[in-house]
């Protein structure tokens, strides 16, 4: 097993002017501050240097456009990794470039499974073997603070991208089955992926042998080429005109609509017109003053029945002209309708001289290659394809078999049960431990257990499950040892006596071989083992006074992974 130990973390906001920089206790480090001053941001920095995103990152910090540089130790080895929005560089401890990603899945999680010796591989969603991204490699070891405590394996952004991942995943950490199998397991997919081309291929050769027979024995070889030449003449002269009606009737059907969209705006002018007039006249009827006061400009005009004759008058002409344009509106409509028609009429003409063309093209082809090669030749063809194909397949299911048999080795049943019965024994004391009592027997029997409690006894049954899975992990043989990071562990309002309890059991139970990062904000007056970081300024957790020295002392690493040159001042 690898472990990981966390040295520092610098973050430099270029935008912001401003920095920060915090070292890792060996052992045990507090972050802690109240609430908006920070620590959470920072601590989702920290898993998200190594390509694994946390499900929300504030607004705020996203737009301080942070670079984040992390020192840490493998076994004897040290290294840093940096990160600048989508991009990550990873360097040797004398700061030499390692290498540079722009993608988390492609690039950055094969280079970080390469160095952590993490050898899963998942099948993805188009059947194809690809190392996971990070986040699935460090969800055993991380408590998110904004999702994290609502179930189990949920702390990173994203994890749904792979069918039945929290099996293989869980199988996968707790050692159900040892390194060697899923290494063998994954080769074995890889040349089940290698098959699945081959068998297209053969599926294909299959079909185009089966038409070619029902086409070759439909086919009259006593044909006359003059005349066959003829029908496609006149069958290609009549798609032709079939195609330039076409392009009239779209013409026409645009030219229709145009006036349909005409008529219809000239309708609303009119009718919004009538509205006003019939609005006049009516106003006017109601006031019997010789002279009467515009309600809209405020101009002053007479009350006489000259003048509201004339209001009914223009009013009247409206209606008429109404009556006048939905008339041509329909004629039009109906028009539209008409030429539609037709134009469908002739494109099923089209379409039904297109397909008689490609048969009788069909039919030609044929006849050449008849001519030309022979219908036996192009049958042997097909028929030596197929078989090289099939010994090709052959010799890959050998392959599968004789690994299958090496993998079986491997596949211990007691084993398996053995690491089960251990899960479920301490879980079920960490429960206790918590004051969970009403979790079911069948959580305690399932690796991939969900946890079926609600309010605060649910945050405090997610904790006792992800020391009992963590615990497993970082005994185990042929895993990552990560540092356990555990954001907000005081969720859904726990009392003064549970609290103290969750912080208690957290160092308590931590492992011995375990590097720990925990993020609150009250203590509960628990003494703690290791350093504290305390974060006091809200929301100000980066400071301008070090921007300076901080900017400094991240440049070769930022002008690096830009160049690309491993060559550091």
């Amino acid at each position: 097993m690898k472990k990981l130990l966390l040295k520092s973390m610098l973050l430099v906001s270029h935008v912001e002017k401003k920095a920060l920089k915090l070292k890792f206790d060996p052992d045990i480090t507090l972050i802690q501050g109240d609430n908006d001053t920070g620590k959470s941001s920072v601590i989702k920095t920290l898993l998200s240097t190594f390509g694994a995103e946390p499900p929300k990152i504030h607004r705020n910090w996203k737009a301080a456009d942070i670079g984040s540089l992390v020192h840490f130790k493998l076994d004897e080895e040290s290294y840093s990794i940096y990160r600048y929005r989508g991009a990550f560089s990873l360097f040797s401890e004398e700061g030499q470039l390692i290498g540079s990603y722009e993608s988390v899945t492609n690039e950055l999680a094969p280079a970080l499974a390469k160095l952590f010796g993490f050898n899963l591989k998942i099948t993805n969603r188009q059947g194809l073997q690809e190392t996971p991204p990070p986040a699935y490699m460090l969800l055993p070891f991380y408590l998110d603070q904004d999702k994290g405590w609502s179930g189990t394996w949920c702390s990173f952004n994203k994890l749904g991208q792979y069918a039945n991942w929290k099996q293989t995943l869980t199988s996968y950490f707790l050692g159900l089955r040892p390194d060697e199998w899923y290494a063998l397991n994954a080769r074995i997919k890889i040349l089940e992926q290698e098959k699945q081309e081959p068998l297209r291929q053969l599926k294909s050769i299959e079909s185009i042998e089966l038409k070619t027979i029902k086409e070759l024995s439909s086919v009259d070889f006593n044909i006359d080429l003059n005349e066959f030449k003829k029908d496609i003449e006149r069958l290609v002269s009549k798609c032709n005109e079939l195609q330039k009606k076409q392009a009239q009737y779209k013409h026409r059907i645009s030219e229709t609509r145009t006036e349909e969209i005409r008529l219809e705006a000239q309708i609303e002018i009119v009718a919004h017109t009538r509205d006003e007039l019939n609005a006049d006249y009516f106003y006017v009827q109601s006031n019997l003053e010789k002279l009467v006061d515009c309600p809209t400009c405020g101009a002053e005009y007479e009350n006489s029945f000259t003048e509201r004759f004339a209001i009914a008058q223009d009013a009247e002409t409206c209606t008429d002209l109404l009556a006048s344009l939905r008339e041509d509106l329909t004629r039009t409509k109906k028009e539209t309708i008409s030429i539609r028609a037709e134009l469908e009429n002739a494109s099923f003409t089209k379409r039904s001289i297109d397909k008689i063309l490609a048969q009788k093209r069909g039919k030609l082809k044929i006849k050449d290659v008849i001519d030309i090669e022979g219908k036996k030749s192009l049958m042997n063809h097909l028929k030596k394809e197929a078989e090289d194909i099939k010994i090709h397949l052959g010799e890959v299911e050998l392959s599968q078999a004789a690994l299958k048999e090496s993998a079986d080795k491997f596949d211990d049943a007691d084993r398996r049960k053995e690491i089960v019965r251990e899960y479920g024994e301490r879980f079920e004391k960490n429960a206790r431990r918590l004051h969970v009592t009403g979790l079911s027997d069948q959580v305690f029997k399932n690796v991939n257990a969900s946890i079926d409690e609600s309010g605060s006894d649910l945050p405090r049954g997610v904790l006792a499950y992800f020391f009992s899975v963590a615990s497993l992990v970082i005994e185990g043989s042929g895993n990552l040892n990560f540092p356990l990071v555990i954001d907000a562990p005081n969720q859904q309002e726990q009392d003064q006596g549970n609290l103290s309890n969750i912080l208690n059991f957290i160092v308590s139970n931590k492992p011995n071989k375990s590097q720990l990062i925990l993020g609150l904000v009250d203590d509960a007056n628990i003494e703690f083992p290791g350093s504290r970081i305390q974060f006091k300024k809200k929301h100000e957790v980066l400071d301008s006074t070090k921007y300076a020295t901080y900017a400094k002392e991240i440049r070769h690493y930022e002008l690096a992974h830009m160049s690309g040159n491993s060559e550091l001042d």
